[in-house]
């Protein structure tokens, strides 16, 4: 065969997938198999695993779960180009311009439409920090769970297992704000921030850094956030950042009372009951963080000199 027609057969077989992610295996029904609805272009299929998408070159997804991590790893090992969409809230307006019932096929289909700068090309250093994020999330989880229990059972030996959890979750806060710090995208914001607030280093600040979309309006990330109560009545936010955002504020709220370190936060909330300090302090942060992302925007633009 031809050099000609080998690469006539390898471009024949790149194929390019637009896939809605099937939501992880509800616990409750563990008899139904989640599959993703995948479109080719031409037709409608349903997959089990993305990694069954041998021939693919690059694959569209609208949203992304902990439980496909390893697949989509595997997928880029295979260099293979995956690409997430920004916002859902594409699909969404999408579906009300064409006028047609949301389902799994008919997203599929509507992610083809969508042009390609809406999407974000993931690498395996991207993966590999949500990994990390998920796994300390997981500790954190466990933790609080743990420390219930013990105060509600005393005489158990829970107490030796929060113990342990406590040093995994530190281990993966560890890992985290090292991956930060040699990520050239994020270390400079991450220090800016800390050092506007005070603090050395933040594992909530770190994942915060990560994981919100800082090119967003100020207006949008604070509807993602759901500080924006009269709009955020159903709880449609993001509760993941929301609660490293809350945490983060609490433990700077608590340091300011003992130690009255970064006054500066404070001015005009120190004496207002302590749930609208927190918001208030929650929306201040926020505005830090945006106004970190904007400053490294221009100074990138400039040249960095």
């Amino acid at each position: 065969m031809s050099l000609r027609a080998c690469l006539r057969g390898v471009m024949w077989m790149a194929r390019v997938y637009y896939v809605d992610v099937a939501v992880p295996a509800d616990r409750k029904k563990r008899r139904k198999h989640k599959t993703h609805a995948v479109f080719d272009g031409g037709r409608v299929f349903r997959v089990r695993r993305l990694t069954e998408l041998d021939d693919a070159s690059e694959i569209y997804i609208d949203a992304m779960f902990p439980q496909i991590y390893e697949e989509l790893m595997e997928l880029i090992r295979r260099s293979v180009k995956i690409f997430l969409l920004k916002s859902t809230r594409l699909l969404k307006r999408l579906r009300e311009e064409n006028g047609v019932e949301k389902s799994d096929e008919v997203d599929a289909r509507l992610l083809s439409t969508i042009p390609r700068n809406h999407f974000k090309q993931l690498t395996l250093k991207d993966l590999k920090l949500l990994q990390l994020i998920n796994m300390y999330e997981r500790y954190t989880g466990w933790k609080s769970l743990i420390r219930r229990w013990a105060s509600a059972y005393p005489d158990s030996p829970f107490k030796e297992y929060a113990k342990e959890i406590c040093s995994m979750q530190d281990c993966y806060s560890r890992r985290i704000i090292k991956e930060i710090a040699k990520d050239e995208d994020y270390v400079v914001i991450y220090r800016m921030v800390c050092e506007e607030l005070g603090v050395r280093d933040s594992v909530e600040v770190a994942i915060l850094v990560a994981r919100l979309p800082l090119n967003w309006r100020l207006s949008r990330l604070k509807g993602l956030l759901g500080l924006i109560p009269r709009k955020n009545k159903n709880h449609d936010y993001h509760h993941r950042l929301r609660t490293h955002l809350a945490r983060f504020a609490a433990m700077i709220y608590v340091n300011n009372k003992r130690h009255g370190i970064c006054a500066r936060l404070f001015k005009g909330i120190n004496r207002v009951p302590r749930d609208k300090a927190l918001h208030a302090l929650q929306l201040r942060i926020l505005k830090i963080l945006k106004k970190a992302w904007q400053q490294q925007r221009q100074y990138m633009l400039a040249g960095g000199q």
